[in-house]
C-alpha cells in the first residue's frame, strides 16, 4: 500500500493515514487513536465514583475520538435511545467513569 497522506494530532493523539488500496487503487482512511490513557483515566473515575455532583449531574462516560468517529458513522451518536444502549452493553463497560447501573 502506498501512503498518500499521514497525520498525527497530538491534542487528541488520534493518527490519520489515507493508502491506496492495492486491490482497488482507491483510497482508504484509517484513525487509530491510543486509548489506553482513556481507559485508564475511565476506570480511575469508576472506581472513584461518588454519584451525582450537587448540581445533579453523573459524568456516565469518557469515549475516544475514535470510538466517537465510529457512532457518527452508524448514526448511534444522535440517537439518544441507540446511545444509551451503547453504553448500556457490558461490552462497553470500558467507556463508563459511573457505577455502569442502566442510563
Amino acid at each position: 500500500m502506498t501512503t498518500l497522506y499521514e497525520r498525527y494530532d497530538p491534542v487528541t493523539t488520534r493518527y490519520t493515514e489515507i493508502v491506496e488500496d492495492v486491490e482497488t487503487g482507491l483510497p482508504l482512511i484509517t484513525y487509530t487513536q491510543d486509548v489506553k490513557p482513556i481507559l485508564e483515566a475511565n476506570r480511575r473515575a469508576a472506581n472513584n465514583f461518588q454519584g451525582t455532583n450537587p448540581h445533579d449531574i453523573t459524568h456516565v462516560a469518557s469515549i475516544p475520538n475514535v470510538v466517537v468517529q465510529r457512532l457518527m458513522q452508524t448514526g448511534v451518536w444522535w440517537d439518544q435511545k441507540a446511545m444509551k444502549r451503547y453504553l448500556d452493553d457490558p461490552a462497553n463497560r470500558w467507556l463508563r467513569t459511573d457505577d455502569a447501573r442502566r442510563l
